[in-house]
């Protein structure tokens, strides 16, 4: 019985870390959580126009602060590191904010186009709809990483989105994968699981990306050291 228990220590374990974290990432999103609850009983389009905008707005100010410090705590689940995760939680949102919210605002403009084009050509030249779906998969992997990178490097923030570019093209196979797989697990949780989203989705693709990120980022360096050597 006691090494039943052992082994399943582990499971318990990473199950606990990742629901607290994924709470703490909710309380810290509140306003955001609550408005997008309210798409999914939008009672016409124009609502749903008004609250997809409102969202867009509070973006940079909540989701990405929050987001950023999820990763933040996450980062060193990846690293193999222990530490306790609301202090960590309010460490990283803190230390990150400012650049946070600055990259916030930039991706959310960029999301707010791709979206806005995605949806006009949706409805009336269909076949170019599918590029801006290919660019909204792409800024789904830049975004990631722009978490992923806020929270690993301390570089401004011009430079860290330029890494960040290059970051989501330098293994676009593994880092489209880990994009697709993000999505279903977002699918999943909203429209099969759905209790999924409070204790675990966040924190399942903030471990996804970071794994991801450190990867790529690490390769890189291994590429220009070895680069430089020759």
């Amino acid at each position: 019985m006691n090494n039943i228990f052992g082994r399943l220590n582990p499971v318990f374990e990473w199950i606990t870390k990742l629901a607290g974290t994924n709470l703490l990432w909710i309380l810290f999103n509140l306003p955001v959580v609550y408005l997008t609850l309210s798409l999914f009983v939008a009672k016409d389009v124009s609502q749903m126009v008004m609250l997809i905008i409102t969202i867009a707005v509070l973006a940079p100010f909540f989701f990405f602060p929050a987001t950023t410090a999820m990763f933040g705590v996450v980062r060193k689940w990846v690293m193999k590191d222990e530490v306790p995760i609301i202090r960590s939680f309010w460490k990283y949102y803190k230390e990150n904010y400012k650049r946070s919210l600055a990259g916030g605002v930039i991706i959310s403009v960029l999301w707010v186009i791709v979206g806005v084009d995605y949806y006009y050509f949706q409805t009336r030249i269909h076949l170019v709809s599918y590029l801006f779906l290919f660019l909204m998969v792409w800024l789904f992997v830049i975004t990631l990483y722009f978490f992923a990178n806020t929270v690993h490097t301390e570089t401004k923030l011009v430079q860290g989105l330029k890494n960040v570019f290059i970051l989501s093209i330098a293994n676009p196979i593994f880092s489209f994968g880990v994009a697709i797989i993000s999505m279903v697990i977002l699918y999943i949780s909203i429209i099969k699981i759905t209790f999924l989203l409070p204790f675990f989705t966040g924190a399942v693709i903030a471990f996804l990306a970071s794994f991801a990120y450190n990867k790529v980022f690490t390769n890189i360096i291994q590429f220009q050291k070895k680069d430089s050597e020759k």
